[in-house]
């Protein structure tokens, strides 16, 4: 009689390990499906923000591609204006003057407005690969951060605003100087910056090619992170839902047994 009450009181404890096992089933599942929701927020938000300022970046280069046209055809008037200039400068006062306006109005703004865009595009890179490193933080993505290749188009802006400040100078000078000497010297100086505004041109060009790329890139895991995102909600929920049918059917068993003494189906008449 103490053996049959003590495996009574064993099948009882063990259906409410069950009941418990059941009840955090049950909160389980509703813990997958509310954390769903804010799981793909978070990655639709990140990834939009990404794109947004892909798109800043993008814009940026465009511009810089833009401008670098514009200041070309400045530079090219600049040049003009050099080839004007006689035997000496003192002579030719009219086209000092047209050279001082052609390169202090018309090419070293146009450079500053680059300057300005490839300063937006820095700003815009780095919220860009912060946004990665978010994104990143989700087992399964993995979005490489944009690297220092975007940083060459600041460097050469920058390298041809401090040409230009150069060719002022000189041209500033040009009342003082012989005007074989100064010619050799500004053509030297609009050949280099020319040079410099070709490559900048170059670099925004292909770095466009790239930022659409990386635009594809954080869309097509944005869409990939959100199908994995609801995969595991499903495929978890499914291993709950099996566990806790498992754990129904333990508490039915041992709650049988303790009202009555016996396993079900395990005590059945012999057939006659």
């Amino acid at each position: 009689m103490v053996w049959v009450l003590f495996k009574r009181l064993l099948a009882l404890i063990v259906a409410l390990i069950a009941v418990i096992g059941l009840v955090a089933n049950a909160s389980g599942i509703v813990g997958i499906w509310v954390g769903r929701r804010p799981a793909r927020d978070a990655v639709t938000r990140l990834s939009t923000f990404a794109n947004s300022k892909l798109g800043v970046a993008q814009q940026a280069l465009a511009r810089i591609s833009a401008r670098s046209d514009k200041s070309r055809q400045a530079l090219a008037r600049v040049t003009s204006a050099t080839s004007k200039l006689g035997d000496r400068v003192d002579q030719g006062s009219a086209l000092v003057t047209e050279l001082v306006s052609a390169t202090r109005d018309e090419l070293a703004p146009e450079i500053a407005e680059t300057r300005a865009q490839a300063a937006a595009l820095r700003d815009a890179v780095v919220s860009v690969n912060a946004a990665f490193e978010m994104l990143d933080s989700f087992a399964f993505i993995n979005v490489p951060t944009l690297g220092d290749e975007l940083s060459t188009v600041s460097n050469r802006v920058d390298a041809a605003q401090t040409d230009v400040q150069e060719l002022r100078a000189a041209v500033a000078e040009a009342k003082t100087a012989a005007s074989a000497d100064l010619v050799t010297a500004l053509t030297t100086r609009t050949t280099k910056i020319d040079n410099k505004l070709a490559q900048i041109k170059s670099a925004a060009v292909k770095f466009q090619a790239t930022v659409e790329q990386k635009q594809q890139q954080v869309a097509d895991l944005s869409r990939t992170a959100l199908r994995a995102i609801n995969l595991l909600v499903v495929s978890l929920t499914a291993l709950l839902v099996v566990g806790a049918a498992g754990q129904i059917l333990l508490i039915c068993v041992c709650w049988k047994y303790v009202r009555s003494g016996r396993f079900p189906l395990l005590h059945m008449a012999p057939h006659e």
